[in-house]
C-alpha cells in the first residue's frame, strides 16, 4: 500500500508541475509512470506489494487513452459526411496536443472541404497560403479553396483573398506618372 501512496503522491506533483507548465494531457501518463516507479522502488526497498501500484497505473493509461486516443480514432472511422470528417480532422490533429497525426488529419480535411465544409474549406485554402500540414506553399491553389469558401459565405476567407500580401493588386499609375513619357532603356 506504501507504493500506491508513494506513487500517486509522486505522480500528482510531477503530473501537476508539468501539466501547469508544460501540456495538460501528460498528466496521466506521468502519474503511470510515477505509480510503476514508485511500486519497484517500495517492493525493493520495504518489500510492500507492487499490485495495487501497477493496476493504478493500468488505470491512469486506460482513462488517457479513453480520453485522447479513442475519440479521435473513433471519430475517423465513422465518418462518412463532410461535417463528420472536419471533426475527424480536428481531433487527429490535435490528439493529446502533441500526438496530432497531421497526415491522416490532412485526408479528412480535404474530403470535408469537397463536400464543402464551410470551415474545411477555408482550413485547406490556408494551409496551402501558409504552408501548414507539411504542404509547400502554393497560392494558386489556396486561391481555389478560398474562393469556394468566400463564395459560400465565409468572411475570413474573403478576407484572406482580399489580402494584398498574398495576392498583390496590380498598381494603377496616377496622373503624373502617365503625363511623364518613358524613357527607352538602354
Amino acid at each position: 500500500m506504501r507504493s500506491l501512496v508513494a506513487g500517486i503522491i509522486i505522480g500528482a506533483i510531477l503530473g501537476l508541475a508539468v501539466s501547469f507548465f508544460f501540456l495538460y494531457s501528460l498528466w496521466l501518463p506521468i502519474t503511470a509512470v510515477s505509480l510503476i516507479v514508485s511500486a519497484v522502488i517500495c517492493k525493493g526497498t520495504w518489500g510492500t506489494p507492487a499490485a495495487p501500484s501497477i493496476i493504478a497505473a493500468g488505470l491512469s493509461l486506460l482513462i488517457y487513452f479513453g480520453v485522447f486516443w479513442l475519440p479521435s480514432e473513433l471519430a475517423s472511422r465513422n465518418a462518412s459526411t463532410p461535417r463528420e470528417h472536419a471533426v475527424a480532422a480536428r481531433e487527429l490533429h490535435g490528439r493529446a496536443q502533441i500526438f496530432g497525426d497531421k497526415e491522416r488529419a490532412w485526408r479528412h480535411l480535404v474530403i470535408a472541404a469537397e463536400g464543402d465544409d464551410l470551415r474545411s474549406l477555408k482550413a485547406v485554402g490556408e494551409a496551402y497560403l501558409y504552408g501548414h500540414y507539411h504542404l509547400t506553399r502554393d497560392p494558386s491553389k489556396a486561391r481555389r479553396w478560398l474562393e469556394r469558401a468566400a463564395e459560400l459565405g465565409d468572411e475570413g476567407a474573403a478576407e484572406e483573398l482580399a489580402n494584398d500580401y498574398h495576392y498583390p493588386k496590380p498598381r494603377k499609375a496616377n496622373k503624373a506618372e502617365m503625363a511623364t513619357p518613358r524613357k527607352p532603356s538602354d
